[in-house]
């Protein structure tokens, strides 16, 4: 949906024109013809007059259609079908429960009032349902998560009926369980830059990770780009897409689905993650704001190695207390409250003493993080250097 050629609307603009002239032709006459029998001895010549109001009735009629059709018809369709196409499917659900329930409060008031006279109920009826659907899909699509909510509602089977822990992990090891949590759409940026690869392999990537096919377009223009630094972005960005799609910690799906009317990449990722209820990753810092302007939530990967950035960098000074010694001379080892192991050059001399020392490094392994510091060596601690013994002079010697 909403991938009409404009020549296609052209056409549907030209036929709705013709339809809507033919059908207003029609109509004028009809009225027309209603209306001069009933005017007999109103004007003195009644032929001339007749075939005026039937000509003009016509012509009236004419032109009103030719210019209606398309905002009758083609018109309301298309904004239908990019109304469904931006808005998310939690929206969508819940301003169908919405209408559902305008519509049905209507028809109740239809017929309680059905029995005043002048056809006054069915005024008062129609009027109330157009406030009540204005109202419904509104509050339908605002409260979209409590709707979804109460649509996927259960009831509790007890547990006699629920499902043995064994079969449960056995669907999970096959690979058979379904997929959990929203899947992610991925940017030009995030598949250029590349660090996607180890989230992948490190597991903290969402379930599904899916590649919008006007992404794939732009990654291969500047592939074929004629900088020579562009394109080899192009073509790293490519060659993460091959690795995400062969990879089996991940599922990668590409999704063809564009949107012709906007023509910027970034809007119409925007677009396309409010209509699959998708979240968007990216290292973009104004693809970022825009998107959580839109209401759409933002995974980037610059606030992510910011969140996972040392707590202490070098140079910075801590207190630390010595515990234990170290494994080479001189060293002594401490802890932060949070179990970071502190190893601090020249603390040996300090232990069960809460001391200030100096951050040298921080190194980050697969089992935790370890942080190296050094403090000033104490003066007996320090060793003395061994005194010179003057060699002989040629004088002594002989």
């Amino acid at each position: 949906m909403g991938s009409h050629p404009p020549s296609s609307i052209r056409r549907a603009r030209r036929i709705a024109r013709l339809v809507g002239a033919l059908a207003g032709l029609v109509v004028g006459v009809l009225y027309a013809s209603f209306v001069i029998p009933r005017s007999q001895g109103a004007f003195t010549h009644q032929t001339v007059l007749a075939v005026v109001a039937l000509l003009g009735s016509g012509a009236v009629g004419l032109i009103s259609g030719f210019l209606a059709g398309p905002l009758l018809t083609v018109d309301p369709f298309l904004w239908l079908e990019r109304t469904i196409d931006t808005v998310s499917a939690g929206e969508l659900a819940g301003g169908v429960v919405g209408l559902l329930v305008a519509l049905s409060v209507s028809a109740l008031v239809a017929v309680i009032l059905g029995g005043l006279p002048g056809g006054l109920g069915l005024m008062i009826s129609v009027g109330l349902a157009g406030v009540l659907v204005y109202v419904g899909v509104g509050a339908g699509m605002r409260r979209r998560t409590d709707v979804a909510a109460w649509l996927s509602r259960r009831p509790d089977p007890g547990p006699a009926a629920a499902a043995p822990a064994a079969a449960i992990d056995r669907d999970a090891v096959d690979g058979h369980a379904p997929l959990a949590g929203a899947p992610a759409l991925l940017d030009t940026s995030v598949l250029i830059d590349g660090r996607i690869t180890d989230l992948a392999r490190a597991g903290f990537l969402p379930a599904r990770l899916l590649i919008p096919g006007f992404v794939l377009e732009e990654l291969q223009r500047i592939a074929d780009a004629g900088d020579p630094v562009r394109r080899a972005k192009g073509r790293r960005g490519l060659r993460v897409v091959e690795g995400l799609r062969a990879s089996a910690d991940v599922a990668c799906e590409v999704v063809d689905r564009d949107f012709p009317g906007t023509p910027e990449v970034d809007a119409r990722l925007v677009r396309l993650a409010r209509a699959l209820d998708a979240s968007v990753m990216t290292t973009d810092h104004n693809l970022t704001s825009v998107a959580r302007i839109e209401g759409v939530r933002v995974l980037n990967l610059n606030d992510l190695a910011l969140a996972m950035r040392p707590i202490l960098a070098a140079g910075e000074t801590m207190e630390v207390t010595i515990v234990k010694e170290g494994r080479e001379p001189h060293q002594g080892v401490g802890y932060l409250d949070d179990g970071t192991m502190v190893v601090v050059e020249n603390g040996r001399g300090h232990l069960e003493e809460t001391v200030r020392a100096t951050v040298t490094s921080v190194l980050q392994t697969p089992s935790g993080r370890m942080i190296f510091a050094t403090m000033p060596a104490a003066p007996a601690e320090a060793s003395p250097r061994p005194p010179r013994t003057p060699h002989p002079t040629r004088a002594a010697e002989r």
